[in-house]
């Protein structure tokens, strides 16, 4: 069994998430205010492109690459008390033409009242007289 989550996100919030991050890591930030988001879905998975104009008219740009807008995107969730699994698979898609967050955890506990094996220790029925039990 899996869950499967979603969350989407606005321009605004991809933009915050990978300031935050590249900020904290000291790399390279756009110069200027940020004019526009967009996404292109490629062989490498989903790349993010923040511009900026600085307030001479300059433009600037910042292409983040899917692996680093995901950490960004997780690191943005979780510094604002949103949970996220450690153990998941977690990858981007555009939906709409806005950036997705999809994430998928794999139960491999069986739940209280499952059964291993081939047979159901209550009986082909689920139990005396072919009643069905309880979950």
């Amino acid at each position: 069994m899996k869950e499967l989550r979603c969350l989407a996100f606005t321009e605004l919030e991809v933009a915050a998430a990978v300031i935050e991050r590249r900020r904290k890591l000291r790399e390279v930030l756009p110069e200027g205010s940020i004019q526009k988001v967009s996404y292109e879905v490629g062989e490498n998975g989903v790349s993010v492109t923040i511009r900026a104009v600085t307030g001479g008219g300059r433009e600037s740009a910042i292409v983040v690459p899917e692996n680093e807008a995901s950490a960004a995107l997780v690191n943005y969730c979780m510094s604002r008390g949103i949970p996220m699994p450690a153990v998941s698979d977690k990858y981007l898609h555009v939906v709409n033409d806005g950036l997705t967050l999809i994430i998928t955890v794999r139960f491999n506990k069986a739940h209280k009242g499952a059964y291993v094996g081939s047979e159901d220790p209550m009986g082909p029925a689920g139990g005396p007289g072919g009643r069905m039990r309880g979950l």
